[in-house]
């Protein structure tokens, strides 16, 4: 199960960094987007840290798409 959740937090860094990148957004402007720290979207990336709920919202307004976006791209990248 461990393993599980790592490769699910490991999922969910490439997720926001592929999400990111889609935009044309550097890490810090996605940081500023989002009212964050771009230490904080760097650790997101590098699957050092896990989001609240709040911040999925938050990440997925400052990406502009819907929040289940992010979701539905971490479960495609967990399944690989």
């Amino acid at each position: 199960m461990q393993g599980d959740k790592e490769h699910i937090e490991q999922s969910f860094g490439l997720a926001i960094k592929e999400l990111r990148q889609s935009k044309n957004l550097s890490q810090a402007k996605l940081a500023e987007l989002g009212n964050f720290n771009r230490t904080f979207i760097s650790d997101l990336e590098r699957g050092v840290y896990q989001p609240t709920l709040f911040s999925i919202f938050r990440l997925a307004k400052a990406l502009e798409i819907a929040p289940h976006k992010i979701i539905q791209r971490v479960e495609e990248l967990a399944k690989q």
